[in-house]
């Protein structure tokens, strides 16, 4: 337990640790039209990042723990030690590797929002949804705005949207803004679904999906592209 608690404490616990140092010169490179690209880029580099850091630390622990038992255990008693090291490993950094994956997506959209000088607010008083939100943003109308960046949707998104108008009513909710890189899940469907819900999905500008839908009377006014959306949130606050 000892050499896995010590390797524990060198993998980081927040993603944002690998992306910041990085997220500022993608930016400054491509500014609003790369959103889809940074949004993919910050993911990936914050995954892999960690994943290289775990498998660092498991190897190094592992061989300390080989060097330091090879001479005082038979083969026998030295395989089941290291194997119970792996196993043990494994079921305690994937634990922190679940808490680091929620935490990475808020970090990526907040990067974003700081990077244009756009300013979150808290959540509505006493409101509770399992709405896909990272941050929330106050209108000049004192209204606000739910906003998301992310590959996709997550498979729960038909009982999120499940909220009743009253309630976004009620705590003042304008709309909630998705910015998805990954469209191929979304049917006509589920376009009109989440849309009729009060929310908008902001999808990359050369996206079939986005082209067909601002085309269809129904549901061109739930999709709009991507590079509008810092303008589109800036002439709102």
């Amino acid at each position: 337990m000892v050499p896995i608690n010590n390797a524990l404490e060198q993998i980081p616990s927040n993603d944002k640790i690998f992306v910041e140092s990085i997220a500022k010169a993608l930016l400054d490179s491509k500014g609003a039209k790369g959103l889809a690209n940074i949004i993919n880029i910050l993911d990936d580099i914050g995954s892999r990042g960690c994943i290289t850091a775990e498998r660092q630390q498991i190897v190094q622990a592992f061989g300390n723990l080989r060097q330091s038992i090879q001479n005082i255990l038979n083969q026998e008693e030295s395989d089941t030690i290291l194997t119970a090291f792996c196993q043990e490993f494994e079921r305690r950094v994937a634990q922190k590797r679940k808490g680091r994956a929620g935490r990475g997506t808020e970090g990526t959209t907040s990067i974003i929002l700081n990077y244009f000088g756009i300013k979150s607010t808290h959540a509505p008083e006493h409101f509770t949804s399992g709405l896909e939100v990272d941050k929330w943003i106050k209108t000049k109308d004192g209204w606000i705005i739910g906003i998301s960046c992310k590959r996709t949707l997550r498979e729960r998104w038909k009982q999120a949207y499940t909220t009743d108008m009253d309630l976004l009513n009620r705590h003042k909710i304008r709309e909630l803004w998705h910015v998805i890189t990954y469209d191929k899940d979304l049917s006509d469907e589920k376009i009109t679904e989440i849309g009729s819900h009060r929310s908008i999905l902001y999808l990359p500008d050369d996206s079939q999906r986005l082209k067909n839908a601002s085309r269809h009377p129904g549901m061109k006014n739930y999709v709009r592209p991507m590079t509008q959306f810092i303008n589109d949130l800036k002439s709102l606050i």
